[in-house]
């Protein structure tokens, strides 16, 4: 896209963005809540880049290219479900940048409990994510679920005494199973 750099596509673009998703001190972007440090990230990227466009046209891009992505409305729709057993939350380290289209999609309200790494600081699997999640909901570690895709973030909540099942959105069955097991457990 030109008004990005004539040389760069926009995906590539996007998966540079994802490159630089910390800073010079480690902090990751997901930990922002201001717009103004993700202003300063994206200032930095620009020059890394040589970007010849502006936060607001590179944001606009950013949505339009996420809004586009589908997602597991089943596995949304499991979630919902799965209220009328137990409580419910989701633990995410999506940015502030993702987060209107991450309630659009999901229906935030419809959880009992929302942690989202730019509202309370911390990226998973840092184990103060983890301690936030037991202080918030006053459960004990046995009695809560985890459902994650990833190795580190399974393990980190493992380790903590937290049931676990590693899945992918598209794993609908696996989660159901999971999620059946724990609430008949």
């Amino acid at each position: 896209m030109s008004s990005f750099n004539s040389n760069i596509s926009e995906d590539e673009i996007l998966s540079l963005w994802r490159k630089c998703l910390y800073n010079e001190n480690k902090k990751s972007i997901s930990t922002c809540n201001n717009p103004k440090d993700i202003q300063k990230w994206f200032d930095r990227v620009k020059e890394l880049y040589n970007f010849k466009c502006e936060f607001k046209t590179f944001y606009d891009v950013y949505k339009q290219k996420f809004e586009d992505i589908d997602y597991y409305k089943d596995v949304v729709n499991l979630e919902h479900e799965t209220r009328n057993k137990c409580k419910i939350g989701i633990l995410s380290d999506l940015t502030l940048l993702d987060k209107e289209r991450i309630d659009k999609q999901l229906t935030l309200s419809k959880f009992d409990y929302v942690w989202l790494s730019c509202d309370i600081g911390e990226t998973k699997p840092n184990n103060r994510v983890y301690e936030i999640v037991e202080n918030d909901c006053k459960i004990k570690p046995q009695n809560i679920l985890f459902i994650d895709d990833r190795d580190d973030n399974i393990l980190a909540a493992k380790n903590r005494g937290w049931n676990v099942c590693k899945a992918f959105g598209y794993e609908i069955d696996k989660i159901k199973n999971s999620i059946d097991s724990f609430t008949n457990s």
